[in-house]
């Protein structure tokens, strides 16, 4: 008998022990989309692409989301999970992504976040569940990208990798007139 009151209590007990970590596994499902292996797939061929959506491809995504290869214009928002503004602004940026930004085939937003590892900006993108495709800051190699001067930060070019414009973080909210205007002159 001791035996039996002994295995329902262990059994009960690890039942109880589970069931956090299974709505903790369900809470993730219903994150952003990011990337659950480590390895980062490369496009089988670059050949077509334009030089923004081929430095992007390059650098690979940290997000099952890409960017879009035939966008016109590439938007980028330069973010981090330990930068106070930047948490403050990605809701708002979040929520014209999934109401405007995404129905334009012609833009991309692209996040290009300045995290010290892949794992902490998957967990700073799946906060907000948005599918925006993410590259990690440092992996990008764009040649005409301004100087960031702290973030958030953000700026729009090219497919053809001419810069449009740049400034603070809250620009990318006014997408449509940035998107509007011609590349800047060198």
């Amino acid at each position: 008998m001791k035996h039996i009151f002994l295995a329902i209590t262990l059994m009960l007990g690890l039942c109880t022990w589970c069931l956090p970590t299974a709505n903790a596994q369900s809470n993730k499902a219903k994150a952003a989309k990011v990337k659950k292996d480590k390895k980062k797939p490369k496009r089988k061929s670059m050949a077509g692409l334009s030089p923004v959506a081929k430095a992007l491809a390059e650098a690979g995504y940290f997000t099952e989301t890409e960017a879009r290869p035939k966008a016109k214009v590439y938007i980028f928002i330069c973010s981090a999970s330990w930068c106070g503004p930047c948490r403050a602004l990605m809701p708002q940026i979040v929520e014209e992504y999934e109401k405007n930004m995404k129905k334009d085939k012609s833009v991309s937003l692209v996040l290009l976040c300045s995290d010290s590892t892949e794992e902490d900006a998957q967990k700073y993108i799946g906060h907000y569940e948005t599918d925006i495709p993410g590259v990690m800051h440092k992996s990008v190699h764009l040649e005409n990208a301004p100087s960031i001067r702290g973030i958030p930060w953000c700026f729009y070019m090219t497919a053809k990798g001419e810069l449009i414009s740049a400034g603070a973080g809250n620009k990318v909210l006014n997408w449509k007139e940035e998107v509007k205007k011609k590349p800047a002159k060198k």
